[in-house]
Parts: structure tokens; sequence; C-alpha cells
């Protein structure tokens, strides 16, 4: 009896392993066969409830972040004559209602630089980038 029993659980174990592995055969047939239209619910699950728009939103606020810091440093080279290692900039931005915003900025001057009137420097990323501008010295 005993060995009857191990025989119908491991049948049936093999069946639970192997069900998830049709469905992906199945799957990449239909992917192949470019029928991909009907089977969204087996790349998409209805239950699952995630806000896209959040998650790209937080990849674009940071990617918008990282350019602005950019921008940043290039131009207090450029404009300033400061160049890259003595400063560093940081900048804020917002995402919401499809449109990314920066919301603040803040420029950080090291060494010798940091002897810099600061207020030329705040005005003029205020105006170019319509947000509060900081200068700090590090």
């Amino acid at each position: 009896m005993a060995s009857h029993i191990r025989m119908v659980a491991g049948l049936y174990l093999l069946v639970a392993l192997l069900n998830p592995l049709r469905e992906g055969i199945s799957l990449l047939r239909s992917m192949a066969d470019g029928d991909l239209v009907s089977r969204v619910e087996s790349l998409i699950p209805s239950d699952m409830e995630t806000d896209y728009n959040g998650v790209f939103g937080d990849g674009l606020t940071a990617i918008g972040a990282e350019e602005i810091c950019s921008w940043m440093t290039e131009t207090m080279e450029a404009r300033f004559g400061i160049p890259p290692e003595g400063c560093k900039a940081w900048a804020s931005c917002a995402y919401s209602d499809d449109v990314l915003t920066v919301t603040e900025v803040r420029i950080s001057l090291q060494g010798s630089y940091a002897l810099r009137d600061p207020y030329p420097i705040e005005a003029y990323f205020t105006e170019q980038l319509d947000c509060p501008c900081y200068v700090t010295v590090e």
C-alpha cells in the first residue's frame, strides 16, 4: 500500500512541476506564431496591480536628475570657470501628471573655489531652471 501512495504522490508532484513548463512552451509557440495579443494575461497577470506610471516615473526622475547635474557641472566650468573637480551638483526632480519638473538644485563648491561669490551662481541657475538653487561650501 505504501508503494502505491508513493507512486501516486510522485505522479502528482511530476504533473505539478511539468504544468508550468507546458504553459511556458505554449507561450513560446504563440510568440513564434506572432499571436501575443491573445496571451497578454500570461505575461502580465490580471491580479497584478502595479503602478507602471510610478515605476517609470522613478526611472525618469533619476535620469532627469543625472542629466541636470551633468549640465550644471558643464555650465559651472563654461560660465563660472569652476572645473568639475571644484564642485558637486545635486538635483531633485519630481514626476507627476506625465511632467518631469526640477524642484531644487544644490551646488557644493570645493577647495579654493569655495571662496567664490555664490550669489551669481545661485541667481543664474535659479533663473535657468525656474527652481531654488543653493550654493554651499564643502
